[in-house]
């Protein structure tokens, strides 16, 4: 069972882009808070979640306020997404990024990290119901060690399987943090990672639309 098991992740790991872009096309979502969290204000606040390469993800979102919102605090997003082809599954990407003058502006290389050797743009997929999901900082969460709280335990508690060491490029003021912390992959469409236990749910893919009168 071992062996199939490995044998399949490398033939069906699945690249969480794919939701936002193909090789030939672009796309772009927004993000609201459906928690009331009073982090971001669903009327005012100005989001971009794009992607015009494969293996990379931006985020733009602004502007917060309240606790974990000051300059140099960390936010942790989860961008999840099923996968249809080559074989059923899902996952989730952990990345960090860090706040300036209230502002999100994350620009991450989705092809820093690989499970078992095989990485974003190594195998054709195509996946679907991509999202992403922005908490305040969760410092255990986002760590690469695989204890309670951590994105690993996390994955673990879903029956994935998680990406080997983190990627290569870190944050500015947290310099010792890599904005691409992990994946996590399942063999069962739907499943999610629950998210950073101590950080806010302040952001979810969605969109306000206003009253037209």
């Amino acid at each position: 069972m071992r062996r199939i098991a490995l044998g399949t992740v490398v033939l069906s790991f699945a690249l969480v882009s794919m939701a936002w872009a193909g090789a030939k096309d672009t796309s772009q979502n927004t993000v609201v808070d459906i928690n009331s969290t009073g982090t971001i204000d669903n009327t005012l606040a100005k989001s971009k979640i794009q992607s015009s390469k494969p293996c990379s993800l931006q985020a733009q979102i602004q502007t917060l306020a309240g606790p974990g919102t000051a300059d140099g605090d960390v936010v942790i997003c989860i961008a999840d997404a099923d996968l249809f082809t080559p074989a059923a599954g899902g996952n989730g990407l952990v990345i960090a990024t860090e706040l300036k003058k209230g502002k999100v502006n994350l620009k991450a290389d989705l092809a820093e990290v690989d499970i078992l050797g095989s990485g974003c743009g190594d195998t054709e997929a195509i996946s679907y119901n991509g999202a992403i999901r922005c908490f305040l900082d969760d410092a255990t969460y986002r760590g690469d060690a695989n204890v309670a709280g951590s994105w690993r335990a996390d994955c673990a508690a879903i029956g994935g399987l998680q990406s080997g060491a983190p990627g290569p490029t870190k944050l500015k003021v947290n310099s010792t943090q890599s904005v691409v912390v992990g994946i996590c992959q399942t063999f069962t469409v739907g499943a999610r990672l629950f998210g950073p236990g101590a950080g806010i749910d302040f952001a979810r893919t969605g969109q306000r639309t206003p009253h037209v009168p």
